[in-house]
């Protein structure tokens, strides 16, 4: 199966008459912009920004995923800002996440956003909830049977602090075909992405900001997730890459992979990222939600370096 995928995607790289199959995504991860007294979901701001991500390259829209402040919300929160998105995207592909690794509110909350947003949502997102890969399994069936829809899987233990092998991932998803992806954050990513290249059919995304980008795309992956503000670098970069230009692609990564490491930290990341919006003039206010830490004077030097002023 690697050497499949590797054939498919250096040929595109090298114009030999074929495209990367699948065709290269960008996935534009949504946060969530609230009102000024952080008593509701901004729906003005909140649609900006996802045209905005549209506009500058993404190709497909997650919502309510961990920069979305999903703990934060209530559920009518989370509809509406997935009604919101949905709507903005016209059609660009929607997916809808769901955070939890409990079983019961995982299938609970699955259902609910299948149901409320009928026809808007093309897969659910949902994390790694087991180690074990028979378990994980059964759970990814449940929210399948739950919901309906395809699933794509979040392999982020940064967040949920459960890890996975890459062996025991293939295992889990294994003749499941309404698996509608990977996302790969499990470092090193680059080795996961090869390993489930090499082992299943799934379509692989990278994620952490787009920083491994090329490392990722040559070992398999046919997409990224874009987190930070500056997603149509990471669009330019995956063009270069897909043109068969990767140098160009590792070096426009590399001119903003300060901006990047700066975004991402955990912590701050939110914050940051919603200020940076802000001062792009996409959403009106940048203010977070407990847990989340908001934003500090301290940080405005580094922001200005990377001209958000």
């Amino acid at each position: 199966m690697m050497g499949k995928n590797l054939t498919n995607a250096e040929a595109s790289r090298t114009g030999a008459g074929l495209t990367a199959e699948p065709p290269l995504d960008l996935w534009g991860m949504v946060a969530t912009p609230f009102l000024a007294d952080l008593k509701g979901v901004d729906e003005n701001s909140l649609g900006q920004l996802a045209r905005t991500l549209v506009e500058r390259g993404c190709t497909r829209l997650v919502g309510l995923g961990v920069i979305a402040e999903p703990g934060s919300l209530s559920m009518s929160e989370k509809l509406l800002s997935m009604e919101v998105i949905a709507e903005a995207a016209g059609k660009i592909p929607v997916v809808g996440s769901v955070v939890s690794v409990s079983e019961s509110e995982a299938l609970l909350e699955a259902g609910q956003l299948a149901r409320a947003l009928r026809g808007q949502l093309s897969a659910i997102m949902v994390p790694v909830t087991s180690s074990e890969f028979a378990t994980f399994r059964d759970h990814l069936l449940g929210v399948h049977r739950a919901t309906g829809l395809p699933i794509l899987v979040q392999d982020l233990p940064r967040a949920t602090g459960i890890r996975i092998s890459a062996e025991d991932l293939s295992m889990a998803v294994a003749g499941l075909d309404f698996i509608a992806g990977i996302k790969c954050e499990a470092e090193p990513t680059f080795a996961t992405i090869q390993h489930l290249a090499a082992t299943t059919s799934c379509r692989l995304i990278g994620g952490f900001g787009g920083l491994g980008l090329v490392e990722d795309l040559r070992a398999g992956a046919v997409g990224m997730a874009a987190g930070i503000t500056r997603p149509e670098v990471l669009a330019a970069a995956m063009t270069a890459w897909q043109s068969g230009n990767e140098s160009r692609a590792a070096a426009l990564i590399g001119g903003i992979s300060g901006l990047i490491n700066f975004e991402t930290q955990p912590g701050t990341s939110v914050a940051i990222r919603k200020e940076h919006w802000r001062r792009q003039g996409i959403i009106e206010f940048a203010g977070v939600r407990p847990p989340a830490s908001s934003w500090s004077a301290a940080f405005d030097p580094h922001s200005r370096f990377y001209g958000f002023i």
